[in-house]
């Protein structure tokens, strides 16, 4: 009996690259840590996702209270995929940034100076390469903007939870006094307690300074919020609008951003010669459950979501439907 001895084949490359990752093709986008500087000595962290080829816009993502710059990196990554080049960053004394505490971190500060800082560097960064520049604000990050200097040079904003949460804004009943025993009572008493607000007292996200904590507080008593502050308001620029605002109130987040005190921010614009508009979000709209103030800027939900938001804004702003 004869035996036919037959050569070994060679294995099949392409399959195994592909089951080993090796062949995945390189990312869309690329990322860039940078330092903001406050000073000689301080600086803010922030990051640059950088679309490889496709730039339309140049946008800053604005943080919620407490909220670190790593919670929006999904949100990010998706925009650099879909041509922008975004900026995130950690407010002076959070996070990465928790070593500019010593230049202050009040609520006041990071509006008024770590915010403005930032939108100086993402409008820098179109004006090079003449692109239009978007605001996309969760919470805090989209109160802030009508305080933002230079927004007559900011061509549209999103934004998600963003308010002006002074406590008569919840319903009346359990909801308006839980907001008014906050405001009042729980805030201070922990700033007294420990020097700051701990993550876990919040409910998550980073220990907030004493100074920023105790801003909320008195701002969350107020008629209008900050607005009754005058040294706020004279800090306002909602009249130099002349972009296209989306400001998007979730049907099922009490707990931050009750509808009303959603309109009174999108009322703060009615004098500017742009566009404020309210958008209403119910979970079911992206066939969930529920939402609330976090979740829309969870990868897994910003897969239903995204979409639906950009596209609104970009049929609004013929500028962010040029690609350069």
């Amino acid at each position: 009996m004869s035996i036919t001895l037959q050569a070994p084949r060679s294995p099949n490359l392409a399959q195994l690259h592909a089951s080993l990752g090796l062949n995945e093709e390189p990312a869309a986008h690329e990322e860039v840590p940078v330092l903001l500087p406050l000073s000689a000595q301080r600086q803010l962290a922030a990051r640059w996702f950088e679309p490889r080829q496709g730039l339309r816009a140049v946008a800053l993502i604005a943080p919620a209270t407490g909220v670190p710059q790593r919670f929006y990196a999904a949100l990010a990554r998706w925009m650099a995929a879909r041509g922008y080049a975004a900026l995130t960053l950690d407010y002076a004394g959070l996070a990465a940034s928790r070593d500019a505490l010593a230049e202050g971190a009040s609520m006041r500060d990071w509006m008024l100076r770590d915010l403005p800082l930032a939108l100086r560097a993402v409008q820098a960064r179109a004006r090079d390469a003449d692109l239009p520049v978007v605001w996309v604000g969760h919470s805090l990050g989209g109160h802030a903007l009508p305080l933002q200097p230079g927004l007559e040079g900011v061509d549209a904003a999103l934004c998600i939870g963003a308010q002006l949460p002074a406590f008569h804004r919840w319903p009346a009943g359990h909801r308006r006094w839980g907001a008014r025993f906050f405001f009042q009572r729980y805030v201070p008493a922990w700033v007294r307690w420990t020097g700051r607000l701990p993550r876990w007292a919040l409910g998550g996200g980073e220990d907030l300074p004493g100074a920023a904590a105790l801003d909320w507080s008195r701002w969350g008593q107020l008629p209008d919020y900050y607005v009754s502050d005058p040294d706020m308001a004279r800090h306002l620029c909602a009249r130099d609008w002349q972009g296209v605002a989306h400001f998007w109130c979730v049907a099922d987040d009490w707990v931050f951003g009750p509808e009303p005190a959603v309109q009174a921010l999108v009322d703060a614009f009615q004098a500017a010669p742009g566009r404020a508009e309210l958008r209403r979000l119910h979970p079911r709209d992206i066939g969930l459950r529920k939402l609330g103030h976090f979740a829309p800027f969870a990868r897994q939900v910003g897969e239903r979501l995204w979409p639906r938001l950009f596209d609104e804004l970009e049929s609004a702003v013929p500028r962010l439907r040029r690609r350069a």
